[in-house]
């Protein structure tokens, strides 16, 4: 049987992509993120995505990907900054694996964002502004998912190897209580 997969969620700029890629390699599973996936499937980028169909034609292409994905195994996934805003999605990934939160100080998001323009929601707005609106509107889906890591003073690797250390703690937690249950039966 195949190992659930472990999702990384988070707002833009909490590095789910740099670090699912070292999280994956760390413990030998292949890596997925969905916004990469969607470019190569539809030959455009998130941003030209945005432009030429709309929000609402990504969020549906980006569901489509994301049940899939759900339903296969032993994956370190990095979703989009707003894919769990679908509730199928949500409800596929938490059935499905393990949902992890990666989030940072406000200030070192600013700085990671401030260095790219390939984020459709920050283009052509004040990008504090906009973060801060975002982080609002999303803060209560956040704080749906159980288990939150701090990205901000760390590197992608030191990020990689803290989240490992939590899952072997999780396991052994996990190994422990299916003992004890065996134990009463």
């Amino acid at each position: 049987m195949a190992k659930r997969n472990i999702y990384l969620a988070g707002f833009m700029g909490t590095g789910k992509s740099t670090i699912g890629k070292e999280l994956a390699r760390v413990l030998g599973r292949k890596f997925v993120d969905i916004d990469s996936e969607l470019e190569l499937k539809y030959g455009l980028t998130v941003e030209k995505m945005f432009s030429q169909h709309g929000e609402g034609w990504f969020r549906e292409r980006e569901c489509e990907l994301c049940l899939e994905i759900a339903a296969l195994g032993n994956r370190v996934v990095a979703t989009g900054g707003g894919t769990l805003l679908n509730d199928r999605v949500f409800e596929a990934f938490q059935s499905s694996g393990l949902l992890l939160c990666l989030y940072a100080q406000r200030e070192c998001l600013l700085e990671r964002l401030s260095r790219t323009n390939r984020r459709p929601l920050l283009n052509n707005v004040d990008i504090e502004e906009q973060v801060d609106k975002l982080l609002a509107q999303r803060q209560a889906l956040y704080d749906k998912i159980r288990i939150h890591v701090d990205t901000t003073n760390l590197t992608p690797l030191e990020t990689a190897r803290k989240i490992a250390d939590l899952l072997n703690v999780r396991q052994k937690i996990l190994d422990k209580l299916m003992d004890q249950y065996i134990d009463l039966c």
